[in-house]
């Protein structure tokens, strides 16, 4: 297990990680409230692994995710922890072909990760049962309850036994999320971390404020401006706004990339295959769609307009400073958002710090561009009155009298 921890580069705990693993190798159920980038996954899955039977060919974890990005990245990891141990994992998610993933549960995996409605699609089949699962991880189930999964949570609770370990894992618990959670477990451990993201110290908070036509050329002076090895990824709020600025930014020679839940399962893992792998400059992305994207070397957060809600804001900027690295998170505000900003301004523990807009805005060009022709203007209208010296001819009488050539203008013909 220190060998495959070690192989993921972490040599120390996380807080969420020091508060969850004793509680979950003593065999409580957890409660824990911890934002994006805290190091959650290593918080159940270290302890779970630990406690498995590689021995036994049936589902002994089964961990609930809400999208398949998260539910790959999660099972990326427990593939890693289980496999020192003779752990078999296998993911389960829509979008993609199910007979591969049927032969991977088949074969006898102990740890299944999976977005709720293939886990029961897989269930209904009679591909997939849970007559001895030991271990029920909601991993950022307010995301669930917030894109629908909330009834396939419950039904797939039901199936469990009562006799298992449930861990719940999320950045909010709204009361609906709550009252599951408390239903679902045996006298829970709840824990959260300090409130924001773990790497908020490490993130250098920024905000600009600019009219709304401004902002991809705030956006686009942002990457111009930046170091050849920086990464952003760039959050809208709409599926309509990331397809928008990705017809503005396709145009600039760097590597960008778009993501949104209207993309096809292929596409989204081409584009997260290329995120990860360093192949891109900018991904512009929803936040939905980017859920599960765990990638170390985010420079650059950038929103492009406020978040709605402060947790929404903590997720975003969660997304860089990680690993022990620092960042920066960029906030573009436009004046029918701040009153909204103020309020996540207040609400944050760190400073955030408002700079100008990287280079002239659009008005600003505008103001400057009038200005350099009312100053041609200006100059073109100083002619030299007739009797001034540059208009004067020195003749001497000794020498033959040549006339100065004659300099003509050239007129402005439209063609």
């Amino acid at each position: 297990m220190r060998a495959a921890i070690a192989e993921m580069g972490i040599t120390k705990p996380t807080p969420i990680q020091a508060m969850a693993i004793p509680h979950v190798l003593a065999g409580r159920d957890l409660i824990a409230k911890a934002e994006t980038g805290t190091g959650k996954t290593l918080a159940f899955g270290a302890p779970m692994v630990s406690k498995l039977d590689a021995q036994r060919a049936t589902v002994l974890g089964l961990v609930l995710c809400p999208t398949r990005e998260l539910a790959q990245q999660v099972h990326d990891v427990l593939a890693i922890l289980g496999k020192g141990r003779g752990l078999k994992t296998a993911l389960v998610v829509g979008g993609e072909p199910l007979m591969p993933q049927v032969d991977a549960l088949k074969a006898g995996a102990q740890l299944v990760v999976g977005t709720p409605g293939r886990v029961l699609d897989l269930n209904r089949q009679r591909f997939l049962s849970f007559p001895w699962t030991e271990f029920a991880v909601l991993d950022e189930a307010d995301k669930m309850f917030e894109i629908g999964f909330a009834d396939d949570v419950r039904a797939i609770l039901a199936l469990l036994p009562d006799e298992r370990q449930t861990l719940h894992f999320s950045a909010t618990f709204p009361p609906a999320l709550q009252a599951l959670a408390k239903e679902s477990t045996r006298n829970p451990v709840e824990l959260a971390t300090a409130r924001g993201v773990a790497t908020v110290p490490s993130i250098e908070q920024l905000s600009i404020e600019l009219a709304p036509d401004d902002r991809e050329l705030a956006l686009t002076r942002l990457l111009e401006q930046s170091e050849p090895d920086d990464v952003f990824l760039v959050f809208c709020s709409r599926r309509e706004d990331v397809d928008r600025l990705m017809r503005r930014l396709e145009r600039l020679p760097f590597g960008i990339k778009a993501l949104h839940g209207g993309y096809d399962q292929a596409a989204r893992f081409r584009v997260m295959d290329a995120f990860r792998t360093g192949g891109v400059k900018a991904l512009v992305a929803t936040d939905v769609a980017a859920r599960g994207l765990d990638v170390e070397h985010v420079s650059h957060v950038v929103n492009f307009g406020v978040p709605r809600e402060i947790s929404e804001y903590t997720h975003r900027i969660g997304r860089t400073g990680r690993a022990g690295r620092s960042g920066v998170a960029i906030t573009l505000v436009t004046p029918r958002e701040y009153r909204s900003w103020q309020a996540i301004e207040k609400a944050m523990p760190s400073k955030i710090t408002r700079i100008d807009p990287p280079g002239p805005t659009r008005g600003q060009r505008r103001h400057a561009q009038a200005g350099a022709a009312r100053a041609s203007r200006a100059n073109l209208a100083q002619v030299e009155p007739a009797g001034s010296p540059a208009n004067q001819i020195t003749i001497d009488p000794s020498k033959p009298f040549v006339p100065p050539p004659l300099q003509f203008k050239r007129p402005n013909v439209r063609r």
